[in-house]
């Protein structure tokens, strides 16, 4: 498994207020909790003990606070399941503690125990259920509203548990550097007084709270978001929280739409609703064709609940305006983005779209395009264990021009990618979708992949699809992010335009830096009376002047392919845009490429695998101060040094001979860029 530890990783789960049913977990993989630590016989540790810390804030203030709603079942979530399976004297303790003690140090634990309520001593059955390996508490414990929550855990059976790891938390929801927990593996036993060690991690973990009668509001489904031309169902999942079933009828939903548009509705449940189970309560007819956000309450009637907290659940929904002004374009650079606004999840259960301002690291950093600071990234790389999640960003409602002729209206859809080699054996895609049944299916018409050897470090490249089939019709563009849990995929400068019948249709255009030089690839079709295409070239964006040119292939509908390389590129930013000449000298100019010369061309590292000693090496192109930084996968510091480089050719040696076998990351730091490689210790 991969980057378990990162920090960016930390995604603590959304916390209900209004729920009898807490979790506190995160994607993060810990050196297994709960049994001990993880090892081969006889290495594996035969005592366990931690402690941890859970704030008011994450379990909600008002949830477990009275003897009718205490706690009575615990779970921790597994990752992997060792041998053997019943584990003997494991007990759990609990107790209130004040909201300002967040954090624990390094120290013995035994003197405190007797502060605790021991709150479960027997068999812990670690066959999991889905995922989870929970008890049920022999005392079941109130909380104190407004207070955090400590728990201690013992393992005192002196059997060793190989193989099994548990997930875990980072920090809080409120600071993820806090050490939250502390613990003791060893094969001694805990009589010692023995001293645990403080931790950023703690378990994750799920309190439970279980009512005979229980009817809850689980969610609110809208509709995806469009431009509503008809009524509209919306749906409420009704569940039953409690141990005795819902007979039919008994229980009725209420929902109420305010907003841009209004609708009150009622609706009873049409079948028992088992324990466990839920319905769905389909409310038809709701009209949202008003442009603007709309706001839905559901809430639970229901005679014979025993738990109010979770009856009511709101949730918005835009209803969205036509846009019909040419061109529409999206820079990302407002609070609200302003053409593209809308997410959701299409597979999976993360939405790997944000909003990103400034410089993203990963493997490697991506830095904005120099039109601006912001910029949509899909976040492969930071979803745990994200392979096939699928997320769609997409546009406001599009009204494409209608055409007085066949071919007389050409409508195309232009967008930046970023690319990179990185992870390169995680296809990440980015796929291109229309809807034109107001988003209740998608077509995908253009796909790419994030990965590309040509990119040294992560850039940009322009891509161009033509939409004009959907020419005349009320459409919305998407893009599909689909992840291979590689690394982040930037979207930037989406341009919505149409124009005339032209010489030249362009359907990409990319600018790369391959070696000392750079390369300009494009693709053209419908090459009519075409001439020649000029290759222009600027240090500032603003003035170009020509560097080369390269005569069109000929006439025709067919798809050609170009390439010219620019064998001395100016030091900083070099900006490019082809100039397709008609014959009759009429031109049309391509968008614009940025290509960065700054700092080295290439890192190498030499060997990877390495024992004792790995040689950097690089091609500079001043002489400068570097920084060589190496760290583990849990973002720890385990070498720093600095070296001078020189314009040209550099062999640097670094001697890690003292570090541990694993997987590490090496960052080079120059004043213009950062270059991140994976080495492998021996």
């Amino acid at each position: 498994m991969k980057r378990f530890l990162l920090p960016i990783t930390f995604l603590l789960a959304c916390i209900s207020t209004i729920a009898q049913t807490i979790k506190i977990d995160s994607t993060l993989n810990s050196p297994n909790y709960i049994v001990g630590a993880a090892g081969v016989a006889p290495n594996t540790t035969k005592f366990h003990v931690s402690e941890a810390i859970y704030t008011n804030s994450e379990i909600g203030t008002n949830n477990f606070t009275s003897a009718g709603s205490a706690i009575q079942e615990v779970s921790f979530f597994v990752f992997t399941v060792g041998s053997p399976t019943n584990i003997s004297n494991f007990k759990l303790y609990m107790k209130n503690v004040s909201s300002a003690t967040q954090a624990f140090t390094s120290g013995t634990y035994l003197a405190n125990r007797p502060t605790y309520t021991l709150v479960y001593d027997g068999v812990l059955n670690a066959n999991p259920v889905n995922g989870m390996i929970s008890v049920t508490l022999q005392t079941p414990f109130v909380r104190n509203a407004g207070d955090n929550l400590q728990i201690l855990v013992e393992r005192t059976d002196g059997i060793s548990y190989p193989g099994f790891a548990f997930y875990c938390t980072q920090g809080n929801s409120s600071n993820r550097a806090l050490n939250t927990a502390r613990r003791y593996n060893s094969t001694s036993t805990l009589s010692a007084n023995p001293t645990l060690t403080a931790s950023g991690f703690r378990p994750s973990i799920q309190f439970k709270h279980t009512y005979d009668l229980d009817a809850k509001v689980s969610n609110i489904i809208n509709p995806s978001v469009s431009c509503f031309n008809s009524n509209q169902t919306i749906k409420v999942s009704l569940s039953n929280q409690g141990l005795n079933t819902l007979p039919a009828g008994t229980v009725t939903v209420n929902l109420k739409v305010a907003g841009s548009n209004s609708y009150v509705g009622n609706v009873s449940n049409s079948s028992p609703i088992l324990p466990g189970e839920n319905e769905l309560i389909n409310f038809t007819g709701v009209n949202l064709n008003n442009p603007g956000q709309n706001f839905d309450t559901a809430s639970v009637v229901y005679s014979s609940d025993q738990n109010a907290l979770n009856d009511v659940a709101f949730s918005t929904i835009s209803t969205s305006s036509i846009l019909t002004s040419y061109p529409i374009s999206e820079d990302f650079e407002s609070t609200i983005p302003t053409s593209f606004p809308n997410t959701e999840i299409v597979a999976g259960n993360l939405n790997l779209w944000s909003v990103q301002t400034g410089d993203y690291t990963s493997y490697s950093t991506l830095s904005p395009r120099s039109t601006g600071n912001s910029y949509y990234i899909f976040d492969c790389y930071s979803g745990s264990a994200s392979n096939g999640f699928t997320s769609r960003l997409f546009s406001k409602c599009i009204t494409l021009p209608t055409p007085a002729s066949l071919n007389s209206v050409v409508s195309t859809l232009s967008f930046y990618m970023s690319h990179d080699n990185e992870a390169g054996a995680n296809n990440d895609s980015l796929f291109v979708c229309v809807s034109t049944d107001r988003g209740a299916t998608w077509t995908r018409i253009a796909g790419y992949q994030r990965y590309d050897a040509t990119f040294a470090t992560p850039d940009w490249t322009n891509k161009l699809v033509d939409i004009s089939a959907y020419n005349g019709q009320t459409i919305q563009i998407g893009f599909e992010g689909v992840s291979d849990y590689g690394n982040v995929i930037g979207l930037d400068d989406i341009n919505i335009s149409y124009l005339g019948t032209v010489p030249v249709t362009m359907l990409s255009f990319d600018a790369v830096r391959a070696g000392k030089s750079n390369n300009l690839i494009w693709t053209t079709t419908n090459e009519i009376n075409s001439s020649k295409f000029e290759i222009e070239r600027s240090t500032n964006g603003i003035n170009y002047v020509s560097i080369g040119s390269i005569n069109a292939i000929g006439n025709g509908a067919s798809k050609q392919s170009y390439r010219f390389m620019d064998a001395n590129p100016s030091k900083g930013n070099n900006y490019y845009r082809i100039k397709s000449i008609d014959l009759d000298n009429s031109y049309k100019l391509s968008v614009v490429r940025n290509v960065k010369n700054l700092g080295f061309v290439e890192m190498m590292i030499n060997p990877n695998p390495v024992v004792s000693t790995m040689n950097i090496s690089l091609e500079a192109e001043v002489t400068e101060k570097a920084t060589i930084l190496i760290t583990d996968l849990s973002g720890r510091k385990v070498y720093i040094g600095t070296t001078n480089v020189i314009a040209g050719s550099n062999n640097i040696p670094v001697n890690v001979n003292n570090l541990n076998k694993g997987i590490y990351l090496v960052t080079l730091r120059l004043s213009g860029e950062t270059l991140i490689k994976k080495i492998t210790k021996l």
